[in-house]
């Protein structure tokens, strides 16, 4: 199975697709994609493993937190989809949740945005 079936395959889920949206844009911990999802945090970790296995992550480690992106590499390749997914309604409608939503406490005061 080449890698583009394996991407097409793991956005077949609605929760990834709007994880991988999520993730497009800026970095998450599990309790933000968590709430902002309204999923459960091991739904959220199991489907942010399914994102590993394909090398479609990056993470950062902060305190006793990860903070998840999708990687460079993985933008640069996936570009094109990206740009027809920001177009798209669900896109826009977590892009309206996002306007009003405070990162959580696992972001110390200074990394707040």
């Amino acid at each position: 199975m080449t890698q583009e079936t394996r991407v097409f395959k793991l956005l077949s889920d609605p929760n990834r697709i709007a994880i991988f949206m999520l993730l497009m844009d800026d970095e998450y911990c599990v309790c933000d994609i968590e709430r902002l999802l309204n999923m459960k945090q091991s739904n959220v970790s199991k489907h942010l493993m399914a994102f590993k296995k394909l090398s479609l992550l990056e993470c950062r480690k902060h305190s006793t937190w990860n903070h998840y992106r999708l990687s460079k590499s993985s933008l640069s390749e996936l570009r094109e989809l990206c740009d027809y997914l920001r177009k798209s309604s669900p896109y826009i409608e977590i892009q309206k949740s996002l306007r009003s939503f405070e990162k959580s406490v696992c972001v110390t005061e200074g990394e707040k945005t």
